[in-house]
């Protein structure tokens, strides 16, 4: 049965490839559930079911792989990616801008979130790099604070409160590809946001993370399919130069870090890698066969709610399900994994209808030739469940949520009361 996924992913792949005659946005995210599929049966293959507490879920698990499961994570994740198939990124014509001065606002507010994103981390960085990678992270999981969020205790509050929306800077990636790409302002001016938009690996760095940087490629190569029809053959040689050096230094501290981690494994650090890639499913199909089906909880599809009502987070709760679950909830599991251990299949289903739904909202219609850019920063944010939910659910914390808050109000904002003062501007007009 572990066959099936790959089998099936592979195919849908080829199916978006075949239909559009390119590489779209769905064979893009397609393409990584194929990639942790083969990485789930090699991992099986090789024997590499023996990891608790950070991978798959019970030492010597021998899987059992049903049928319904198997059509519920394939179905499911294929229903989150369908709307993506309807964008047709050859065919853009153009990426409008409907309050430019608004869009400008945005920018700087999230350029000043980096600066101090670096100012509170970068000079961490060296000293800690030259640590012990397993310490780090061991410290991080028994809740001491970072050096940077000690430093960032002493600022005024308004800095405090930029550092911890500073996940928003993640925005500045579209934004980058949308002025060096379809405005064409100057490499000089935009190349400031790309490396704004890096500054949430940095947190990662400092706590021996590997997420963030993970999940920063996962969506750079979203934004170069997504915007494939306006990349031109400057800003193609820019991403070459560049991309050399950064693609070294993010596999060494991957790869140092991994080896750092799992060294005392017996599996080594090459086999927890492929477990770290390929345990999504597994864990899927032990969820729908393990969960307590009793149990609900809300914390990660309403983080910002849950923290603010009822005083409660995703990581103040996790050794509660734990020990209510018999086993760790703290594996990946897919998004749909992480939608139906807090919600149920029934809710996991639900979810992944609305999410569709919403995304068919956003994108309108099919074979678009014009967005707005308000709705490629949706589409982003949207885009990111799926793509990181190879791994779980992008938007559990508070802090990665506002991504999704900042886009929805720019979205909101552009549609409704910029059109609505355009409109009553020309009925003032014609009187």
């Amino acid at each position: 049965m572990e066959f099936v996924p790959l089998i099936y992913f592979a195919g849908l792949t080829y199916y978006f490839w075949q239909k559009h005659r390119t590489y779209d946005v769905a064979a893009y995210i397609s393409t990584l559930y194929t990639i942790t599929s083969l990485c789930c049966v090699l991992m099986i293959a090789g024997g590499f079911l023996n990891k608790q507490g950070g991978g798959v879920l019970v030492d010597g698990y021998e899987p059992e792989l049903g049928v319904i499961p198997t059509f519920l994570y394939c179905g499911l994740i294929t229903l989150t990616i369908l709307p993506f198939s309807f964008i047709r990124p050859e065919k853009m014509e153009r990426i409008s801008n409907v309050h430019r001065w608004v869009l400008y606002g945005f920018t700087a507010f999230i350029v000043l979130q980096g600066i101090i994103m670096y100012y509170l981390v970068g000079d961490s960085v060296t000293d800690l790099l030259n640590g012990d990678f397993k310490f780090l992270k061991d410290s991080h999981y028994a809740g001491q604070i970072s050096p940077a969020d000690a430093k960032m205790l002493t600022m005024p509050m308004p800095v405090q409160a930029m550092f911890l929306l500073s996940f928003m800077t993640l925005l500045a990636l579209p934004l980058f590809f949308y002025y060096t790409c379809v405005e064409k302002h100057s490499l000089w001016l935009t190349t400031p946001l790309l490396a704004v938009s890096i500054s949430p690996i940095l947190r990662g760095v400092i706590m021996a993370d590997r997420t963030e940087i993970i999940y920063y490629g996962l969506m750079f190569f979203f934004c170069l399919v997504f915007f494939q029809r306006f990349i031109t053959k400057r800003v193609r040689n820019f991403f070459l130069a560049a991309s050399l050096p950064v693609l070294a230094v993010g596999f060494t501290y991957i790869i140092a870090v991994s080896a750092s981690r799992f060294e005392n494994e017996e599996e080594g650090a090459g086999g927890s890698m492929l477990e770290y890639a390929g345990q999504s499913y597994v864990n899927f199909c032990y969820f729908y066969d393990n969960h307590n089906r009793e149990l609900y909880y809300l914390e990660r599809e309403f983080p910002i709610v849950s923290y603010f009502v009822f005083k409660n987070q995703y990581i103040d709760t996790k050794d509660e399900r734990t020990a209510r679950e018999g086993f760790f909830v703290g594996v990946f599991a897919s998004h749909i994994g992480s939608w139906m251990l807090d919600t149920g299949v029934i809710g996991a289903i639900l979810i992944s209808l609305l999410f569709t739904l919403l995304t068919c909202l956003v994108i309108k219609r099919y074979n678009r030739a014009e967005f707005d850019i308000a709705e490629v920063l949706m589409l982003f944010a949207l885009g990111s469940v799926p793509t990181f939910g190879i791994f779980y659910y992008r938007y559990y914390s508070i802090a990665t949520a506002f991504v999704y808050v900042a886009a929805i109000m720019l979205f909101v904002f552009s549609k409704f009361i910029f059109v609505w003062h355009k409109e009553e501007t020309s009925e003032l007009e014609s009187l």
